[in-house]
């Protein structure tokens, strides 16, 4: 009897990890980077330019609450950080708002970044800019948006933005 029950828990145990989402991983080898999003993320897109030299993209929650973009370059040198972010923000298909407050600095070796608030009426994001410094090879560049209706803007939104960037990840060889 007691093999029988043990035999029925383990399969209750087992079937409700296989009956589980997984998350969703990204590892693009030829934009050198990787993150994961979790199952309740939908793939919109994804579009890279004729010359292959840079790629996008887009994800939305299936909550509709938010959208991710992810832009990455191929760039023959380590980029100025200051002129790629100064370039995008002032990109007009892009239609990045007004910045809140100042960048965010972090550096983590190979690769560092600033991260900066923007706000308008309808939407707040949230940018992270990274670059690789590899002083000899090829170097990327990306952009990590993240896009919420300002309604739906809060802390716990921001905790999930945090986690998200926290797991991007150039891979640099």
């Amino acid at each position: 009897m007691k093999v029988l029950i043990l035999t029925f828990v383990s399969i209750l145990f087992m079937s409700s990890f296989s009956g589980a989402q997984t998350a969703i991983e990204i590892n693009d080898a030829n934009y050198k980077f990787k993150f994961s999003l979790t199952p309740d993320w939908n793939s919109r897109k994804t579009e890279e330019t004729n010359k292959q030299d840079a790629i996008s993209y887009s994800y939305d929650k299936t909550d509709g609450k938010m959208a991710l973009m992810l832009l990455a370059f191929k760039v023959n040198e380590v980029k100025n950080l200051t002129d790629f972010i100064y370039t995008l923000e002032k990109d007009l298909t892009l239609n990045i708002p007004k910045r809140e407050g100042d960048y965010t600095d972090f550096d983590s070796g190979n690769y560092d970044g600033k991260m900066a608030e923007y706000k308008d009426t309808e939407f707040s994001e949230v940018i992270y800019y990274y670059r690789t410094k590899i002083s000899e090879g090829n170097n990327y560049t990306y952009l990590l948006r993240f896009i919420v209706p300002a309604m739906y803007y809060n802390s716990s939104v921001l905790a999930e933005i945090k986690k998200i960037a926290g797991n991007f990840s150039p891979v640099i060889e």
